[in-house]
């Protein structure tokens, strides 16, 4: 078949931690061949390295994957490989949070964006490369952050090239709005595009709203993990190597979650059940704001960040929109309602409110701070992690 396997993809998306796991370039290069010299040939020139980190920290430039071309059984295969954050200044790329343009021109994760095409030179001299070697399939792989920037990777190829890629993910957090799932989605195909995340893994509960998963249709692949808080362990790729380990595609399609359709997201909406901080009330927040989203903007939640100035940020987009969705209908004035009542209610807030109190201003002010929640949670989450050396 022309896609890798689940564990094929699994293994490559941890193996490339090598470059921060053994000591020297030398070293992983010198245990990449020897774990994979049959099919590729890892040296220092096929090495990625991007600049990343927040504008309030020094830059560091970090070597972040390969470029590969298959020999022996993977011939007329060609490979993107990108790791996922292992030092601060990565990690700091992640939380920053403004948005800008892909190359298909959709809006997405600026600091993800940013890193990616500090690449951009390197990427171009291997599609060089790849055109003069009869290449068929192109394969994009990543864990964590590594997921972010092989989902920008495929669909910097299909902009740039008109070449489907195959794009595989673990863990990967959110990489763009609304416009930018739906284009790659439909323009490289659900099909090729393999997401595999943990129940209770944090990383892909963000960045928060309205940014969405890719594909934003077809088939993800949900992989069961104890409980309903985030378990720092399940974001490692120890943990996502052993649930696809000896399954295929198709099996790990069978442990899909349950899909929430509208009408279980306005139950949800209405529900007084009390809900707290939790990978499920999440999942459900992020699938209630789109609904909503939409129901505002009469089923175009792409426009937020596509039909603004400058000079609003997403936070103001999105109060906006809201807003003005409190005087398209009472139906609609009570989904924007209850979707802000339930974020209060995970903020630790009172919910007692009505319509006429929700100004653009307290709007936006309960998004900061739910914002600086999740982040915070997060945070706390990966910390584990980190302080035990592990690939996140």
């Amino acid at each position: 078949m022309a896609e890798l396997t689940a564990f094929q993809a699994a293994r490559l998306a941890d193996d490339v931690y090598s470059l921060t796991r053994l000591p020297t370039l030398k070293d992983a290069v010198t245990y990449l061949n020897g774990e994979y010299g049959e099919v590729f040939n890892f040296s220092e020139q096929s090495l990625l390295k991007a600049k990343t980190g927040g504008p309030w920290f020094i830059k560091c430039r970090t070597a972040f994957g390969f470029t590969l071309l298959g020999q022996g059984s993977l011939k007329g295969h060609a490979f993107f490989l990108f790791r996922g954050t292992q030092y601060l200044a990565d990690w700091l790329t992640n939380l920053n949070i403004s948005v800008s343009r892909s190359s298909s021109g959709q809006p997405v994760h600026d600091g993800f964006k940013s890193a990616f095409f500090t690449m951009e030179p390197k990427l171009k001299e291997f599609m060089a490369i790849v055109a003069k070697n009869n290449i068929s399939h192109i394969h994009c792989i990543g864990h964590s952050l590594g997921g972010a920037l092989a989902t920008l990777c495929g669909d910097w190829i299909k902009s740039g090239y008109k070449i489907k890629p195959y794009i595989y993910t673990f863990g990967s957090p959110r990489v763009g709005l609304y416009g930018f799932a739906d284009f790659c989605t439909s323009s490289i195909g659900a099909e090729r595009i393999f997401r595999a995340y943990h129940k209770t893994d944090i990383v892909p509960c963000i960045p928060i709203w309205p940014f969405i998963h890719t594909p934003n249709s077809g088939q993800d692949y949900f992989l069961p993990s104890p409980g309903i808080v985030p378990m720092a362990e399940y974001h490692g790729m120890n943990h996502y190597i052993d649930s696809v380990r000896n399954k295929s595609w198709p099996a790990l399609a069978a442990l899909e979650s349950e899909r929430k359709s509208d009408d279980g997201i306005v139950r949800w909406l209405k529900s007084t059940s009390p809900i707290g901080l939790t990978i499920t009330a999440l999942e459900w927040l992020n699938q209630a704001l789109v609904y909503v989203l939409k129901k505002c903007l009469k089923g175009v939640a792409w426009a937020i960040s596509g039909a603004f100035g400058t000079s609003f940020t997403l936070m103001d987009q999105l109060a906006y929109v809201l807003k003005k969705g409190i005087d398209i209908s009472e139906n609609v004035s009570s989904l924007v309602l209850n979707l802000i009542k339930k974020m209060m209610e995970i903020l630790g807030m009172k919910k007692v409110l009505k319509a006429a109190e929700l100004t653009r201003e307290f709007i936006r002010s309960i998004f900061l701070k739910l914002q600086q929640k999740v982040n915070d949670f997060t945070q706390a989450a990966l910390s584990k992690v980190l302080v035990k050396g592990r690939a996140v």
